[in-house]
């Protein structure tokens, strides 16, 4: 297990480096991108040969929703942010990976095997956040540096957030194939009744 501390946008020799089980921390800027809509919209941009408005060349896109006002004369009242399930975008993934240039990918509880496919073959890394642990990513978040096609409801806003060391985050889905959510589960049986064992608690 190694520690990271990398800036945005992201090379590809970066994410070559991360292994399953390191720790990195982010400093930079992320995208917010909460719903299918978001990709999908950037995927036809893309299609019919136009700019999106964001580079998304080397970064990292975060699947998390945000609570934030804004201020009267500009600006933003950040608040809060927390990760959202990530296999609600499994279907988009492997095509957006390699359109957009992205190199992570910010949230929880992985992603499918086209996706970890796509990751290894297009250089891109799943970086999980740690459960119920939103106060401390919060702190993290400098300011929202831009909100891409606004709607009356701001959670459904794509957003470019600047962080510094953003983190820990670590790395459950590497650019080498491995992948902390294919435990054989024989395997992970037998984990857990060793950590049962060493807590001395019965087996259930």
């Amino acid at each position: 297990m190694a520690q990271y501390h990398l800036n945005t946008p992201l090379t590809g020799e970066e994410i070559a480096a991360l292994r399953l089980d390191d720790i990195v921390y982010l400093s930079g800027d992320l995208y917010v991108m909460m719903y299918p809509a978001h990709f999908t919209r950037i995927m036809d941009m893309k299609r019919r040969g136009e700019a999106p408005p964001m580079d998304l060349q080397g970064a990292a896109i975060y699947h998390t929703g945000t609570v934030f006002r804004r201020l009267e004369g500009g600006g933003y009242d950040f608040r809060g942010i927390g990760a959202t399930t990530s296999s609600k975008f499994n279907e988009y993934t492997p095509a957006f990976i390699q359109a957009a240039g992205i190199r992570a990918i910010i949230g929880k509880g992985g992603m499918d095997q086209p996706s970890l496919e796509a990751m290894r073959k297009w250089g891109c890394v799943y970086l999980a956040v740690a459960g119920g642990c939103s106060a401390l990513y919060t702190e993290k978040v400098e300011t929202i540096v831009q909100e891409y096609w606004p709607q009356k409801s701001w959670a459904d806003n794509m957003l470019r957030l600047r962080v510094r060391d953003y983190g820990p985050l670590f790395v459950s889905m590497d650019a080498h194939g491995g992948s902390l959510y294919s435990v054989d589960p024989l395997q992970e049986s037998k984990r857990r009744e060793a950590v049962y064992a060493r807590l001395g608690l019965p087996i259930p």
